[in-house]
């Protein structure tokens, strides 16, 4: 027998839909297990510490613990797990891979998975970080190139509340493996997951989930191969057959969650799964707040102080390089005077407010030239070119000739440059090119900005 499950609201109402599925059900005499089991999940945090994105920022690891405090709260029976890929983007940044780390431990996550961004530093670098802080890193098919055993635990059985869990990783055989290459080797996932399925099930596992990093087509076609997976957590979130796939999305951004009601002989009687979005209406915990400040005012701070270091013979000027706005405004008076009115003349406000101004990934969409000749080098040595100016849209004021404008046209591929998907998703052209266009003279655009900065997200 199937047991419905009421659907849940979208985004952000899962706490208020988990009391129509009943509410929390506290141990019954002779100890009877929960009959629904929550698991919720990320994928590829990609270094993401605190809220990211231009229009609404969402995620970071203070919403992340809000929310499972709160969840845990209403079921106790909830899991938390992550599919991989939270190392950062960029090269350089073993401490933040270590934070990222210990914050998701700290987190109380049943798993962890592994992606290729999570090889950057080699695997010495990654076995050594989970032994020295205990990170629950699982994969079945990741193993050393010469003994062809996994380099990490290759499943695991978790006592949730009484629920037996089982949770194992696979890596995409179609994968690099970046500096590991030399001492790694990918099994055949197809052959590894339907071991590992095996095996939980016979260590009493009554949910089986799987951490994919195999990219969407991948994750699918396992899936439809192998049978005993419950809930997969990679790129989507649909049901495949008797399999209920979570979409976790990215950065941190959203929540992934896979609502497993249970019969009562313990198994998996049916599934329901949704996407919670991390935004502003969520409150960010206090403790895991202050941590991320923490680290994040301590890095900043060392980047200002290198760049400044970096900067204090260089003296060259090139012979191309940006003017700056006021340059601009000497013969372009009246659309100097309405870009003062746009959101772009605040952008660098925007970074200080965060305490962001250091942060490398966040400086190029809010000054001019960042780290090309002549541009942005930081807000001392370069004070005129903070914010998004002239330049930025029109190219660079030394280049500046009697067919400038008509080679350097202003379209949505300009804009997409910085409110791509990434970071502004919901990014709509045709409504805010009209706040920034030279013909704007109402000033909507700066009161939007007022109002963004009194409810402290970020301008865009």
């Amino acid at each position: 027998m199937r047991h419905a499950l009421k659907p849940l609201a979208p985004a952000c109402a899962l706490l208020l839909a988990l009391p129509l599925l009943g509410g929390p059900r506290p141990v019954r005499a002779g100890g009877t297990p929960p009959d629904t089991l929550v698991v919720l999940s990320t994928t590829d945090l990609k270094g993401k510490t605190s809220p990211c994105g231009c229009h609404i920022p969402k995620g970071g690891f203070a919403r992340i613990a809000a929310f499972l405090d709160s969840a845990r709260a209403v079921r106790r029976a909830t899991l938390y797990v992550d599919a991989g890929g939270y190392f950062p983007d960029q090269d350089g940044r073993p401490d933040l891979a270590e934070f990222m780390t210990r914050s998701l431990v700290q987190l109380g996550v049943g798993a962890i998975g592994v992606g290729p961004r999570d090889l950057r530093h080699g695997i010495a670098f990654l076995k050594d970080l989970v032994q020295r802080t205990g990170a629950p890193v699982t994969c079945a098919n990741l193993a050393d190139k010469r003994t062809r055993l996994p380099i990490f635990t290759s499943g695991r059985l978790l006592d949730v509340a009484g629920v037996k869990v089982g949770v194992f990783a696979l890596y995409s055989d179609r994968f690099e493996l970046g500096p590991a290459a030399d001492s790694l080797v990918v099994l055949d996932p197809e052959n590894a997951a339907q071991s590992q399925v095996t095996a939980l099930r016979n260590k009493g596992a009554q949910v089986v989930i799987l951490l994919a990093q195999m990219g969407r087509a991948g994750g699918e076609d396992l899936v439809s191969t192998v049978p005993g997976i419950d809930a997969p957590v990679y790129e989507m979130g649909r049901r495949i057959g008797e399999t209920m796939a979570s979409y976790a999305g990215e950065q941190g951004q959203h929540l992934g969650v896979i609502m497993v009601a249970l019969s009562p002989g313990g198994k998996v009687a049916d599934a329901l799964c949704s996407v919670a979005a991390l935004g502003p209406d969520v409150r960010e915990q206090p403790a895991m707040f202050k941590a991320v400040k923490s680290f994040e005012d301590a890095y900043n701070e060392r980047m200002r102080v290198e760049e400044r270091s970096a900067n204090a013979n260089d003296d060259d000027d090139p012979v191309d390089h940006f003017v700056g706005e006021q340059v601009c405004a000497r013969c372009h008076a009246a659309e100097a005077q309405q870009w003062r009115t746009t959101a772009h003349s605040l952008a660098w406000e925007t970074l200080q407010r965060v305490k962001k101004d250091a942060t490398p990934e966040c400086i190029p969409c809010h000054v001019v030239g960042f780290r090309q000749a002549g541009g942005f080098e930081t807000d001392l040595r370069t004070p005129h070119l903070v914010n998004v100016q002239c330049e930025n849209c029109h190219g660079m004021g030394t280049e500046h000739a009697s067919d400038w404008l008509t080679q350097h046209k202003v379209n949505e591929g300009t804009c997409r440059t910085c409110h791509n998907q990434e970071r502004d998703p919901e990014f709509d052209f045709a409504a805010k090119f009209p706040l920034i266009v030279h013909g704007n003279s109402s000033g909507e655009s700066i009161r939007i900005v007022k109002a963004r900065r009194g409810s402290g997200a970020m301008g865009g």
